[in-house]
């Protein structure tokens, strides 16, 4: 007997010119078991909309379209439609900035994809990057332990092609150096799930410091890195246009970069009237 969803994924595989990108920071549960879910959030995660400005519009001959989906502010369940398997399109989800307490509602939305028919799930972020996930792997569920800079294309490309591997990333955490990205920022629509139009972006990346309390240098690692100054002024003019009023510096050790005097400096002369706030150590 033909296996009918191996068959549909063949059909896909030779069909599609769309593949449909799924990136979604899961919510995580409560105390009794429920999804923890709020009408509005703080601001939108950074993460979500860095890895959606990484993703290219088009590769070779497959247009390429991206969903975000913040689940902590999806009170509703539309969004699972999107887990569910069409044979017109292929689809890859991506469970981005995935922390320990996350974790297990990443495990249990990649099970419901799967079992909508869609095999190519993978998860990447802080607990994958940091705690031991071999007992899972080769399992059905893909995981990314680098940074996104260093995986993404590859995994878009793999998807593409029919097939994910079971890791990504396992030669190198880090990139050398941080890819210019102009960040493009959450649409009205997406903004009225916030507090406030805000956005978070990452100009550096890494802190200097090994302090035993801090998870940052195994995440983002001790060598401090960053982004022309010119992509950062870019992404924050973008971010203006689009009704954007407050920037969070997202980067952990903000005043551990080289350029920051010089990136201030051309953000007064732009003069953009948006209000920004940073995390630093207390040398500032």
């Amino acid at each position: 007997m033909v296996d009918y969803a191996l068959h549909c994924r063949q059909k896909v595989q030779t069909c599609m010119k769309l593949l449909r990108i799924v990136l979604m920071k899961p919510s995580k549960y409560d105390v009794n078991g429920f999804v923890e879910r709020f009408n509005k959030g703080f601001m939108p995660n950074a993460t979500l909309n860095h890895i959606a400005s990484l993703t290219p519009k088009k590769i070779n001959d497959f247009d390429i379209k991206v969903h975000i989906v913040d689940e902590y502010v999806w009170c509703n369940l539309d969004y699972l439609e999107l887990f569910e398997f069409d044979e017109n399109y292929g689809t890859l989800i991506a469970f981005v900035g995935v922390q320990t307490h996350q974790f297990q509602r990443a495990l249990d939305l990649a099970a419901y994809a799967k079992s909508q028919g869609n095999n190519h799930c993978v998860i990447g972020g802080p607990h994958v990057m940091t705690c031991d996930t071999s007992l899972l792997q080769n399992r059905g569920v893909s995981f990314a332990v680098s940074e996104a800079e260093n995986v993404w294309i590859e995994i878009i490309n793999d998807s593409i092609q029919g097939q994910l591997k079971p890791l990504y990333g396992s030669e190198g955490r880090w990139a050398p150096k941080l890819k210019n990205t102009i960040i493009n920022p959450p649409s009205c629509e997406e903004l009225t799930r916030y507090w406030a139009p805000m956005l978070g972006i990452y100009p550096v990346r890494g802190c200097p410091y090994n302090c035993s309390f801090c998870s940052v240098t195994k995440i983002s690692g001790r060598q401090v890195r960053s982004e022309s100054i010119d992509s950062t002024m870019k992404s924050l003019i973008s971010a203006k246009n689009a009704g954007i009023d407050t920037i969070m510096f997202v980067s952990d050790n903000f005043n551990k970069y080289p350029d920051v005097e010089i990136l201030l400096k051309e953000i007064v002369k732009a003069n953009l009237g948006i209000r920004y706030f940073c995390q630093c150590d207390s040398q500032i």
